[in-house]
């Protein structure tokens, strides 16, 4: 399923991010100018993470000017490369991956409702159902700002981004690429996840795999899809406080 069909169906507080992100590099309102690429982004980053050069002037992953398809530079999916990436991943995990349990039967919308549910930190909001995605701010600056437990792929090459906090609100949206395997990036998400108390269902969504769970107020989704370029593209959503 592709994304726009995709987060179509997860509830309306997703849906406007996801239209958001999927318009991000056509949208002449909506892409950040060079005051809104905070510079603490490559700070708190490092070599962690590559950042589309159309979004922040860095070198590292790119976005055709029509939103087609994803491309990593070539010495970023050497073999070489994604040793370093998988290396750095199971660093961060302490040092081994659990592997994922196999998809469980039935579908993943309640893994994101979760998630839009959570997003809704404020008991006034959710009252009322605030839309949180109508107030995100557009800016690969939100991949910084992702909780520590729940981190883009160690290398990955993040597209686009956006996110809220205040209002009642708390949305972290990002859409990012890696030439490491499907199976890989569930793995790493499921063995943080679990580690940092969170639950972790696994589903599948047409050919995407969704991994998400919650741990009190706060919840995540991954969604993981392997491309025709070879290149595994995911969308990771992290809600509440």
């Amino acid at each position: 399923m592709k994304t726009s069909a995709r987060l179509a169906v997860i509830g309306p507080v997703l849906m406007a991010t996801a239209t958001l992100l999927l318009a991000g590099c056509n949208s002449g309102d909506k892409k950040p100018t060079a005051s809104e690429t905070d510079p603490a982004l490559s700070g708190a980053l490092g070599d962690q993470i590559m950042v589309d050069p159309e979004m922040s002037g860095e070198q590292g992953a790119a976005v055709a000017p029509n939103g087609g398809q994803i491309t990593i530079p070539p010495q970023d999916r050497t073999p070489e490369a994604i040793a370093a990436a998988k290396k750095q991943a199971a660093q961060l995990v302490g040092g081994t991956l659990k592997a994922a349990p196999a998809p469980a039967p039935g579908g993943a919308n309640a893994l994101a409702q979760s998630a839009a549910t959570a997003a809704q930190v404020a008991a006034e909001s959710k009252a009322a159902s605030a839309d949180c995605s109508a107030k995100v701010q557009y800016s690969n600056t939100w991949a910084a700002k992702l909780p520590a437990e729940i981190p883009v792929y160690p290398r990955g090459a993040v597209q686009e981004a956006a996110g809220i906090d205040g209002n009642g609100c708390a949305l972290r949206v990002v859409n990012f690429a890696t030439p490491v395997s499907v199976d890989d990036v569930v793995s790493f998400y499921y063995t943080k996840a679990a580690a940092a108390g969170y639950g972790a269902e696994h589903k599948l969504d047409g050919s995407d795999h969704v991994l998400g769970g919650r741990k009190g107020g706060k919840a995540y989704v991954v969604y993981a899809r392997k491309l025709d370029s070879g290149l595994t593209e995911v969308d990771l959503v992290t809600s509440g406080k």
